[in-house]
C-alpha cells in the first residue's frame, strides 16, 4: 500500500488503485497521453528519486507519480527546470 502525502495518515492507495487511477487517464477523452517508452523512462527516473515516497507519492507536489508521468503536459516539479 501507497500512502498519500497530502492524504489524511490513514488513506493509503493499493496497487490496484493506482492501476485503476492508471486506467482510467487513458480513456479520457482530450487528455493528451506519453507513448509507452517515454512513460518508461518517466517512471524509471522518478523510481531513482529521493522525492518520491512509497513508490507513488511525490513529495514536491503530492501527486501520484505513475499519473502524472503519462501526461503529455505533465511536468516533473523538480527544481531548476525538472528532471523530464
Amino acid at each position: 500500500m501507497k500512502k498519500c502525502k497530502k492524504c489524511p495518515s490513514k488513506s493509503v492507495l493499493t496497487d490496484d488503485e493506482i492501476a485503476k487511477m492508471v486506467d482510467e487517464i487513458k480513456g479520457m477523452r482530450g487528455i493528451r497521453l506519453v507513448d509507452e517508452p517515454e512513460y518508461g523512462r518517466r517512471l524509471k527516473i522518478c523510481e531513482g528519486c529521493e522525492k518520491l515516497e512509497d513508490g507513488a507519492t511525490c513529495m514536491l507536489c503530492g501527486c501520484v507519480m505513475q499519473v502524472r508521468a503519462y501526461l503529455a503536459d505533465g511536468k516533473c516539479p523538480y527544481p531548476k527546470g525538472g528532471r523530464w
